[in-house]
């Protein structure tokens, strides 16, 4: 018995001196993966100071630099498939499923100490200027997809314009409350709130992509390249990119417009061409059933202006400043030089039913 019992302590004794080194040694190779794999780019503190030359910095998690929220499963979501648009890779091809997990809880070390937040500091309100937000979307409907990389812009109007940025899209607009931060909880990494009811879901929340190249209509992807507020004025930049080569550079800024109709929404772009000549296409909002369809050319640059009914309960309009243009089975092909710029506006316009009488009213309301 006594015996027995000496062989069961020394079982007991070894077994919890083995729990620590197990500890130690995932510890351990989570570091190594991260020095091998992370810490040319992030540094191997996490201050991202790496030794590789990039076009922009790389992220600090010291400093709580985590792009898509950094809970365990947020990161491990990021190193699997990567940013796009962005030098950071996607390791799902190059380390197993139990090494991404080891480097994210690692990853999530680096990161500063979690502060306690009250659920009234996660609600985020839109006073006198535009506030924009990126984080996890939820779907907009039963059926539609959740979008892990999103964004919100809240305008002072109470009107919120939701896109996804993986590939750039608007996607809908809200009006009420802005949003609720619940991935400023815990660690992070859980969908936004959006707060607004949703007034339009554009073409159903699952929009095509709105520019493509050439009279081929081949669709270009949009890579989010950064996102500013110039006083009222929320600016979208990104890149146009056909097989992996951008074609042209796209600043986006949406709006709320008011007419005596009622109140609808704005996209102002402005297109700059890349060092190639480039022909970039889009389905003309205009198309089809034209209410008014009128061409002024000045010098050598043209404007294209043109408005349609779309359905009992939509006015669409298009303003193009461009110097070469045309229209072809429903596409309009905007013609640019390497380095020449033009501007468009896309303008939507919900009304109970259309008249044409309504136009004198379009023309005359405020912008």
């Amino acid at each position: 018995m006594p015996h027995s019992s000496s062989l069961s302590l020394a079982f007991l004794a070894g077994l919890v001196l083995a729990l620590p080194l197990d500890a130690q040694d995932s510890s351990a190779r989570a570091r190594q993966l991260f020095v091998a794999n992370c810490a040319t780019c992030h540094g191997e503190s996490g201050d991202g100071k790496g030794v590789t030359q990039l076009d922009r910095p790389a992220r600090s998690f010291m400093d709580g630099g985590f792009s898509f929220g950094n809970t365990p499963e947020a990161l491990f979501r990021t190193i699997s498939t990567g940013i796009p648009g962005t030098p950071m890779p996607g390791f799902e091809a190059s380390l197993s499923e139990e090494q991404r997990r080891l480097v994210a809880e690692y990853v999530v070390t680096l990161g500063p100490p979690i502060e306690a937040v009250e659920d009234e500091d996660m609600i985020l309100v839109v006073h006198d200027r535009p506030l924009v937000v990126r984080g996890h979307l939820p779907p907009l409907a039963e059926g539609l997809p959740p979008h892990p990389r999103g964004l919100l812009i809240g305008d002072p109007s109470g009107i919120t314009f939701e896109y996804r940025v993986d590939d750039v899209r608007l996607l809908a607009l809200r009006q009420g409350g802005y949003v609720r931060r619940t991935d400023w909880s815990g660690r992070g990494g859980t969908p936004l709130e959006p707060l607004g009811k949703l007034v339009s879901q554009i073409d159903g929340g699952k929009p095509a992509p709105l520019f493509a190249l050439g009279k081929g209509a081949i669709p270009l992807e949009a890579r989010l390249s950064g996102t500013s507020v110039d006083g009222q004025r929320v600016v979208l930049a990104y890149h146009l990119v056909s097989a992996g080569r951008e074609v042209a550079h796209v600043e986006e800024s949406p709006a709320v417009i008011t007419r005596k109709t009622g109140t609808g929404h704005a996209r102002r772009f402005t297109l700059i061409a890349g060092p190639r000549p480039v022909h970039l296409a889009l389905a003309d909002a205009t198309q089809p059933g034209s209410s008014r369809d009128s061409v002024t050319r000045n010098g050598k640059r043209g404007t294209h202006s043109a408005g349609a009914e779309r359905g009992a309960d939509e006015f669409s309009e298009l303003v193009l400043e461009a110097s070469h243009w045309s229209r072809t089975d429903g596409m309009l092909v905007i013609e640019l030089e390497p380095g020449a710029r033009a501007s468009l506006e896309l303008l939507r316009m919900p009304m109970s039913a259309w008249e044409e009488s309504k136009n004198a009213v379009l023309g005359g309301g405020s912008r």
